[in-house]
């Protein structure tokens, strides 16, 4: 690993993720069996194929309040890693607490896009074979000015450490390309 003197290395997530109920998945991507790059060991190859007529949903996030992380976890000759995800939501709205009395028991599928000037970063919390948990708390703010809102915080085992996603994203309006970042509306 080589580490460029002076290079840009902004941290946090984006402002805007991406989650599915993974019911709603008919295939998953996955990493390529024989990896020839450090890219392609952490990269899921194809698209998220989804169940006729479904499509993700979008979440905003406060910049500042997300982030991602991964922890190896398991036994000797037995690891994998914890894949994490937190965003905060800012208001405690009824939309808001739907969201969370539907995902606290739900198994989500989560895409975070990490900020980066030259490449497009995406990451999958979410797993073909484990299930993933999603936390969701309340707080309206102990003062006026105070942090407020939903707070989801999100953990699922992997293979992988924050898998990159290059695919796409179908959503109600259009479809994200996640290796050029572009966006295409429905006609």
């Amino acid at each position: 690993m080589k580490w460029t003197d002076g290079q840009v290395n902004p941290s946090g997530i984006a402002t805007e993720l991406f989650y599915i109920p993974k019911s709603d998945i008919k295939t998953f991507p996955v990493v390529a069996a024989a990896p020839a790059t450090p890219e392609a060991n952490v990269l899921l190859v194809g698209d998220f194929e989804l169940v006729a007529g479904k499509t993700w949903f979008r979440l905003h996030s406060t910049q500042g309040k997300g982030e991602v992380t991964f922890e190896s976890i398991g036994e000797k000759e037995c690891k994998l890693f914890m894949n994490k995800g937190k965003v905060l939501f800012p208001d405690i709205s009824a939309a808001a607490k739907s969201h969370a009395k539907q995902s606290a028991n739900s198994n989500l599928v989560y895409i975070f896009k990490l900020p980066h000037q030259s490449e497009k970063r995406y990451v999958v919390l979410g797993d073909i074979d484990y299930d993933t948990e999603t936390k969701p708390q309340g707080a309206s703010g102990g003062e006026p000015g105070s942090q407020k809102g939903l707070t989801i915080e999100v953990e699922v085992p992997c293979f992988t450490p924050l898998p990159n996603y290059g695919g796409d994203i179908v959503l109600s309006d259009g479809t994200l390309d996640c290796t050029t970042g572009v966006f295409t509306p429905n006609p």
